[in-house]
């Protein structure tokens, strides 16, 4: 369920296969959000537009990696250099990957470089729910928060569960992953392993298949005591990726350590929460102007926070956050490489009848730029049981990455922060399986960081304003879901579209059970997208394009489940971002054995 997902009108829906709308009653539909307010909370009662999708839904769509689940989400854009592997740019709401914060756990993960996390490598079978906030966060947690934050939750899987998969391009992949109680002690692990030969990733590039190699291991602990719930846990992602672009860069090795001890307790009247992590991010490029290049970047971050119940209905929210950014090598020489930001925060929320009102304040030290403020303001009010309305404000920003200031040849030193003011009115309706959202918003954008001809500059004023609409409801035992995002992103300034932005983009998904068998059909539409200029030459729009795909579930019994998926089943040629293919037809098969 989708909260407050702001104006429009039209289309889309999401999930390839069994809509959780048709297994549920209307009681379970309402997911908890933690991320949006840093509280566990049912959506409903969050100011914000969020969806949440847990692993029942996740497993449903059937769908090859993230990006592409991602795609299926109203107000979130994805560009695409080539299939499951190559990189993926994630848009909310017009603002590009860097305005987007990536939470692992309640900790921020990604390359210091780039100053965002790549999601094409990031595996779906460790992931047990995620949550897509659309609208600045960085109240909550400081920069990079400016357009949105994707916060995924790892899996702890109950049981003992093992996925295979195979299809088009050679693609297989297997999992294994499971859990077990002993005591007050609960341990948990997985494993798996990915491969696809992939296709040509370029139209003009090298002729060569782009595919990738990929394996992952996590395990961890809890233990809960007298002292409060403690966690371990450590994840390594380890592969190998084809790519092609005008450097002469084509293939990659990535790694990424992920280690955090974690401690939740009650006491003094309040809910605590301390969280340490250490994130290793290494990515080694081979073949680029005739040499290696080792990007290796280090994070470690500690994240406290209290929660206090004043009154009925009355919560305080307090904490802090430190984190250091380490670029330990790298394919050139920085000016500067290490970087520390420290923050404290502050927030409330207070319901009053049928009223909602919430606020968080936050102030950032950053090395190199001293302080920045950020707050957010939002208020609810239930119109009758079934209808709400919402409005909120806030600010964010995002500081220049170290290639941004200091890559040769591309990088401006005297870049400045992007700053942003963020509104947006939703309306949202709930009646059993018929659920209808429709938002309004607007972001006026200072000082964003775009390439002009080489090099980088900030552009003056960037403004984007939309509309996002989405709808579930169920048509003789067919279960309908659709959603629609209308998007206007421009320079102010020069009067201009920002590039790689489409005005229109759509989603419709139907649904129907049968005994053992569900049947889906999906439809993604995208609209002609202005493309910019590359290196100052001006290149051509990228054409329209709709997607249709068809998935099956068959479950055998109460263990086994069989799964098969066709996307693109028009075979339809096409491109997301400028010079890279898409893949045509493509087939996958899915089996899931449970509780062995």
């Amino acid at each position: 369920m989708s909260k407050f997902s702001l104006l429009a009108i039209a289309v889309a829906g999401v999930f390839t296969h069994t809509n959780v709308l048709a297994q549920s009653s209307p009681t379970d539909l309402e997911h908890i959000s933690v991320y949006a307010s840093r509280q566990a909370k049912p959506v409903s009662d969050v100011n914000a537009s969020v969806t949440v999708l847990d692993r029942v839904e996740i497993e449903a769509a059937q769908v090859r990696d993230l990006p592409a689940l991602l795609q299926q989400v109203p107000g979130v854009t994805v560009l695409r250099q080539g299939g499951r592997g190559q990189t993926s740019s994630i848009f909310i709401r017009g603002g590009k990957s860097g305005h987007t914060l990536v939470l692992l756990d309640g900790v921020r993960i990604g390359a210091a470089t780039l100053g965002y996390q790549s999601l094409a490598m990031v595996p779906l079978e460790q992931i047990e729910k995620i949550e897509i906030i659309r609208g600045p966060k960085a109240a909550l947690y400081g920069s990079d928060a400016l357009g949105g934050v994707i916060a995924i939750t790892s899996r702890r899987s109950e049981h003992l569960t093992f996925n295979a998969k195979a299809g088009s391009h050679k693609h297989t992949e297997a999992n294994l992953a499971g859990s077990q109680q002993l005591d007050n002690l609960r341990v948990f692990g997985s494993v798996g392993t990915a491969m696809a030969d992939g296709f040509n990733a370029t139209v003009n590039g090298d002729p060569d298949r782009d595919g990738f190699e990929q394996t992952y291991v996590k395990a961890g602990a809890e233990l809960d005591n007298q002292f409060g719930l403690w966690q371990w846990q450590s994840q390594v992602n380890d592969g190998v990726y084809e790519y092609d672009n005008s450097w002469g860069g084509d293939e990659a090795e990535m790694r990424q350590d992920m280690h955090q001890l974690q401690w939740q307790g009650n006491g003094f009247g309040g809910a605590h929460q301390l969280k340490l992590a250490h994130n290793l991010d290494d990515d080694l490029n081979y073949g680029n102007k005739a040499a290696d290049s080792l990007f290796r970047t280090q994070r470690d971050e500690a994240d406290a926070q209290s929660q206090f119940a004043l009154a009925s209905g009355i919560n305080v929210l307090i904490g802090g956050n430190w984190y250091q950014e380490e670029v330990r090598k790298s394919g050139t020489q920085f000016v500067s490489d290490s970087r520390t930001n420290s923050a404290g925060f502050a927030g409330f929320s207070v319901q009053l009848g049928d009223w909602l009102f919430d606020g968080t304040g936050r102030r950032d030290q950053v090395s190199g730029y001293g302080g920045e403020n950020s707050y957010e303001l939002g208020a609810g009010y239930q119109l009758s049981k079934t209808l709400q309305l919402r409005v909120g404000q806030g600010t964010g920003y995002k500081v220049p990455t170290f290639n941004d200031l200091y890559w040769p040849g591309f990088s401006n030193p005297t870049l400045k922060p992007e700053e942003s003011l963020a509104r947006e009115v939703g309306l949202d309706y709930v009646d059993g399986v018929y659920q209808s959202s429709l938002v309004l918003f607007k972001r006026d954008l200072t000082n964003l960081i775009q390439r002009k001809n080489q090099l980088l500059e900030n552009v003056e004023l960037a403004q984007f304003e939309g509309v996002e609409f989405s709808q579930s409801l169920r048509v003789a035992e067919v279960d309908v879901a659709f959603n629609y995002t209308w998007l206007n992103a421009r320079d102010v300034v020069k009067k201009q579209q920002l590039s790689k932005r489409p005005k229109h983009q759509a989603n419709l998904q139907l649904d129907y059970a049968f005994e053992r068998w569900t049947w889906g059909m999906n439809t993604h539409f995208r609209s002609r997208t202005f493309s910019g200029d590359n290196f100052g030459t001006p290149v051509p729009d990228l054409a329209s394009v709709v997607l249709f795909g068809l998935g099956t579930t068959y479950q055998w019994d109460s263990q086994i489940r069989l799964q098969l998926k066709v996307d693109n089943l028009l075979n339809r040629t096409y491109q997301t971002d400028y010079g890279y293919r898409q893949a045509g037809l493509e087939l996958m098969f899915g089996i899931q054995i449970a509780q062995f």
